[in-house]
């Protein structure tokens, strides 16, 4: 029973470097896969996956419970290919079905995903590392391990080799991930079993986020891939900044705006820059809410309460001023020499110059 101990795994993290050799024997090809009876179940699951992170939700899906099954085994061998355990056929079928319709669905994902805008592939994989991270918190050790170990993190039980470390935190924007804030030791940084996975979560982005050879796929994802661009069109079309002047906006602020909607995961610093800009120029928090909602990350619940707390709304009922000019270079933000002190004086200069040269 080929796979068999890896089967329910494969289910839930299609993603895994074996099921590649799974898929290859089970369809030998991708046309093969293409033509294949469960081809358009698995397709309907892909767009689903997409259009739930367009929309910045998580698609559930259905996945079989379980641990490896090498752990009922005691031969221990290390070859998932050439699996010896005594399991009733009917179940190991219905495994493999499950594991394959899973895998399918993966791959078709990732196509049709390299076939649209880079924002949208951002925000898929920011998304489905994010879905995926919240089943290895109710896994077993050795289910998170077998991850890490296939996404390449070295590690020693749960503490992570510093090459590893740094790869992945250089990406979370938070002090209690910079090196300096960590304890560490011959060459290992120690952290809790959820730190362990946000860094899984981070390797896992990375690939998510990998494009794929598309060339000669497209008559496949035809009748998809129209689906999906007219909701790709649509989203972009309703991202708007309120009734303010965006084309008067600070280079800095531009930049900002423009990365956060194509699909950019954005530092706290930026967004927070941005929100109590837009704050401070009049928008409602309603407005600034909906210009976060292309976020790859987003979370309605979370940005209103973020939001509402620089406008003053929460917590001191103090509003938050927009970083000056020189705050803005501290952090890297800056990128232009605007001569003005501060982005809501450049915002004003400019609307006023606006206005006089429309009276003209």
């Amino acid at each position: 029973m080929k796979f068999l101990p890896i089967l329910p795994i494969l289910t839930r993290y299609p993603f895994l470097k074996v099921a590649a050799r799974f898929f290859e024997s089970e369809f030998k090809s991708l046309e093969s896969a293409f033509n294949s009876k469960i081809f358009d179940d698995a397709l309907e699951i892909a767009k689903n996956i997409i259009l739930s992170s367009i929309d910045g939700k998580q698609f559930e899906r259905e996945f079989e419970v379980g641990d490896l099954l090498c752990t009922t085994c005691e031969k221990n061998c290390e070859d998932f290919e050439n699996c010896e355990i005594d399991f009733p056929k009917k179940a190991y079928e219905e495994l493999k079905a499950k594991a394959k319709l899973s895998i399918l669905s993966y791959i078709s994902s990732k196509i049709l995903v390299s076939f649209l805008e880079d924002w949208i592939r951002i925000r898929y994989a920011v998304n489905e590392a994010n879905y995926y991270s919240k089943l290895l918190k109710k896994e077993s050790d050795t289910v998170l391990r077998l991850i890490a170990k296939d996404l390449g993190i070295k590690f020693q039980n749960n503490r992570i080799h510093i090459v590893s470390y740094v790869r992945a935190s250089s990406k979370i924007k938070s002090e209690k991930w910079r090196l300096v804030n960590r304890r560490f030791s011959n060459g290992y940084v120690y952290a809790t079993r959820g730190e362990f996975i946000r860094i899984v979560e981070e390797f896992l982005r990375e690939r998510l986020a990998e494009k794929v050879n598309v060339s000669g796929l497209e008559c496949y994802f035809n009748d998809v891939l129209k689906e999906l661009k007219i909701k790709e069109r649509k989203f972009k079309k309703s991202v708007k900044v309120g009734k303010v002047d965006a084309n008067v906006f600070p280079p800095c602020i531009k930049e900002i705006l423009a990365e956060l909607q194509s699909g950019m995961n954005v530092p706290h610093i930026a967004r927070f820059s941005l929100a109590s800009f837009l704050l401070n120029i009049g928008m409602s928090v309603d407005d600034v809410v909906e210009v976060f909602r292309s976020a790859p990350d987003f979370d309605e619940e979370k940005t209103r309460y973020q939001v509402e707390h620089i406008a003053g709304q929460r917590g001191r009922c103090v509003e938050y001023i927009c970083p000056s000019c020189d705050t803005m270079q501290s952090y890297q933000l800056c990128v232009a020499e605007c001569g003005v002190k501060h982005p809501i004086d450049y915002y004003r200069k400019m609307l006023k110059t606006k206005r006089k040269t429309k009276r003209k």
